[in-house]
């Protein structure tokens, strides 16, 4: 299909670009592990490290050419190119990998959640506590 797009609509590549937005996303089987399990794709072959593999191929051969109908640069910026970026942008942030290990770890469900307000509660109330009796010494 991308072949056929690529050549017979050189200016209206959407599936290429879809496919460009999938290569940006799977990087590892852990990728198409979470693809799979949110339904955004559906793995029919088996081994998502095939997919994974497959995904990483695709756009490899994709030459970024000039149209000889049309004064553009195919190729060069994708639709999903800004979402892509946001998306590396939020990745390289610290603060979201802290949040997100907090949410996984420590607030998966209402038990864990309640527990760990109710530790962190505890260990400020001995910290004040001891700050207390450090004080009358």
């Amino acid at each position: 299909m991308m072949a056929l797009e690529l050549f017979h609509y050189p200016t209206q590549t959407h599936i290429c670009n879809y496919v460009e937005l999938l290569d940006y996303l799977i990087e590892t089987m852990k990728d198409v592990d979470l693809l799979v399990e949110k339904g955004i794709i559906v793995n029919c072959v088996g081994d998502n490290e095939v997919i994974s593999k497959m995904f990483n191929r695709f756009c490899t051969y994709i030459i970024f050419s000039k149209s000889p109908y049309y004064d553009i640069v195919l190729f060069s910026k994708s639709p999903y190119y800004d979402i892509v970026e946001i998306m590396k942008a939020h990745y390289r942030y610290p603060w979201n990998h802290a949040k997100a290990t907090l949410r996984s770890a420590y607030f998966s469900n209402l038990w864990t959640g309640t527990t760990t307000v109710g530790a962190t509660f505890l260990l400020i109330l001995t910290m004040i506590q001891a700050v207390y009796s450090i004080m009358q010494l």
